[in-house]
């Protein structure tokens, strides 16, 4: 994955003599060819935020029961049976991440085993691509504009519990590259992914917004 993205990089190289600017071209290209996935995604979650209180009556039936309990696997079956009759792939919703993480260690591969990029600088403090941010800005704004993301993203857990992991999801992501080192040439891909996201989710909301799930 890391060779014919640093290919694909180079040539975006010759038009743009700067690798972070070439980053985020590849991050607009490859965000634009996933976008498909991305609307499927959305559509994903849109069903499920409608049925999510249909699925919350029923684990609250079955709360009492523990997980090993044989009328758990009766709970399951119900669950699914409302996905079946609504045509929900629970694992929709999963896609663009999904298709992205293979980038994201492909892009962390090419920025630190490549000689071109050794040491390329990017945009004032960064001044070297292939190494982390040394004032963690962009672990930071990646962050605060995933969680901005999340919250514009229709809420499929039932649970309060999965909804705060989810919330607290950009926390943890911005800890990981603030405390491991990490290049800040792939903060920056993720970063501008998140920017493109939080415009496609500002689109979605206007254009085919969440209907308001029915009790």
């Amino acid at each position: 994955i890391a060779a014919p993205l640093f290919y694909v990089l180079r040539w975006m190289h010759t038009y743009v003599p700067n690798y972070g600017w070439a980053i985020v071209l590849l991050t607009a290209a490859i965000n634009t060819i996933l976008y498909p996935l991305t609307l499927k995604s959305w559509r994903s979650m849109q069903k499920m935020q409608k049925v999510a209180p249909e699925i919350k009556s029923i684990q609250d039936r079955y709360k009492k029961y523990g997980m090993r309990d044989p009328r758990k696997q009766e709970m399951n079956k119900e669950v699914m049976a409302v996905y079946a009759r609504e045509g929900i792939n629970p694992m929709g919703s999963c896609l663009p991440m999904l298709a992205q993480m293979p980038i994201w260690f492909g892009i962390n591969r090419m920025l630190t085993a490549t000689i071109e990029l050794r040491h390329a600088p990017w945009l004032g403090w960064i001044t070297d691509l292939s190494t982390k941010d040394p004032y963690y800005i962009l672990p930071v704004l990646m962050a605060v504009l995933m969680y901005i993301q999340q919250k514009m993203t229709p809420m499929t857990a039932t649970d309060p519990s999965q909804q705060r992991m989810m919330n607290l999801m950009p926390l943890m992501m911005g800890g990981m590259f603030i405390f491991l080192p990490l290049s800040s040439g792939l903060v920056l891909y993720i970063l501008t992914s998140n920017i493109i996201g939080v415009t496609q989710r500002w689109h979605l909301n206007r254009t085919s917004p969440v209907k308001a799930a029915t009790k």
